[in-house]
């Protein structure tokens, strides 16, 4: 499945609305798309490869789009407590170790608005033998630590061990380098 359609089923499943505030975290170029699909949204977009913000910087620039790119050292994200009505993440958290993994999900709760949603997409344990074989070569090249967590379908513990709700594999997309499923989850009203 090509990157572009698995991001636009993520947006799509996010049904973002005009007043919605919005943060794409980790690929800056799903925050383009985003915004284009819905002009009337505050976007945000975050990611922690500079080299790959500053063409995102570049892009929103000569498309004149009104999104925000602020620098992320990846310690602590750089938003107020419920600053967020949804947060996306598209094929991010599989390069990120468990103790990464739980970290982002801690700030992402805290960032996110009473009510609100997260959508990630991401490999996760397939039904499929050849989905699994397939993303063992993922898991090669991006190390076996990192992806350990996804290959054991573990990434929707995870986010309800983070505080999330309602954790639930809304689609699984097959891809030529194993499954990729959009997770939703919630933050249930808190003080």
């Amino acid at each position: 499945m090509p990157a572009k359609k698995m991001k636009r089923v993520l947006i799509e499943a996010a049904n973002i609305s005009a007043k919605l505030k919005v943060l794409d975290f980790g690929k800056a170029t799903l925050t383009i798309m985003i915004k284009e699909l819905c002009l009337e949204a505050k976007v945000t977009g975050i990611d922690v490869d500079r080299e790959i913000l500053d063409k995102a910087i570049q892009k929103v620039k000569e498309k004149k789009l009104d999104i925000l790119l602020p620098d992320y050292d990846s310690s602590q994200l750089p938003f107020q407590n419920k600053a967020f009505d949804r947060i996306l993440s598209c094929l991010v958290f599989h390069h990120l170790d468990a103790d990464t993994k739980r970290k982002t999900l801690a700030e992402a709760f805290r960032i996110l608005g009473n009510n609100g949603d997260l959508f990630i997409a991401d490999f996760g344990r397939s039904k499929s033998w050849v989905q699994r074989t397939l993303f063992n070569i993922i898991r090669g090249l991006d190390g076996f630590k990192s992806t350990d967590a996804n290959a054991k379908g573990l990434l929707p513990q995870l986010i309800s061990e983070a505080g999330f709700e309602t954790v639930t594999i809304k689609n699984r997309l097959k891809t030529m380098f194993g499954e990729v499923q959009i997770i939703n989850a919630e933050k249930i009203f808190s003080k």
